[in-house]
């Protein structure tokens, strides 16, 4: 159950949080892209099969997330050894991955409820910590990690806690991904990880 939560906490990468300027609060920026991609994830779950429904919880996703934020520091210090074409085909197929990833488990579990436990926030960052309940009444802690680009927040990491608060031993997902794609570097370098990521690509599977 854990891991279907941390899926849900997934598909909320990418919430654009407005916390300094007119409009929207930073939390009732958040609340409406939550209930965006619940909707999204309704229309689809009475109607499984409809490609129009598909589509539109894949858009959902990807005008949350920063793909590439998460992109880059998921690659760390190899970002920087990295040519031009590496980094764009790189960008590509971890939007690919994260969309797919994210499309698929979004398709089987939805969240009961959220309550919103705190932010704070400065003028380049932000961090709001939420607690999620399952269906089955589980509840864990999430923590949102957001940055400001041209005037829009982007929530481009998040941190799942085992219980209802995040502890300095809880891996983020950045630090998931970095921890798994630093390895294959260091075995098979980075065109190792790029073949790996192509692979995942064609079979449609995760990382």
């Amino acid at each position: 159950m854990r891991c279907a939560v941390l899926t849900v906490v997934t598909i909320l990468f990418g919430v654009g949080l407005n916390v300094y300027a007119s409009g929207p609060t930073a939390l009732e920026t958040l609340k409406e892209r939550q209930h965006s991609i619940e909707r999204a994830q309704e229309a689809l779950a009475s109607a499984p099969g409809d490609s129009a429904n598909k589509q539109a919880l894949d858009r959902a996703i990807r005008e949350a997330f920063d793909f590439d934020k998460l992109a880059r520091e998921s690659m760390g210090d190899h970002w920087n050894h990295m040519s031009p074409p590496q980094r764009e085909e790189y960008l590509r197929l971890f939007r690919s991955l994260v969309l797919r990833s994210t499309t698929r488990k979004l398709e089987e579990y939805r969240a009961a409820g959220t309550e919103y436990a705190g932010v704070d926030a400065d003028s380049t960052g932000a961090v709001i910590t939420t607690i999620v309940t399952s269906a089955s009444g589980e509840q864990v802690a999430i923590q949102y990690n957001l940055h400001r680009v041209n005037g829009r927040w982007w929530v481009w990491n998040t941190t799942i806690g085992l219980d209802t608060e995040i502890t300095e031993y809880d891996v983020s997902t950045a630090d998931n991904y970095r921890s798994a794609f630093n390895k294959l570097v260091g075995d098979e370098g980075i065109e190792g990880l790029l073949a790996k990521l192509r692979e995942k690509e064609q079979g449609g599977s995760d990382f």
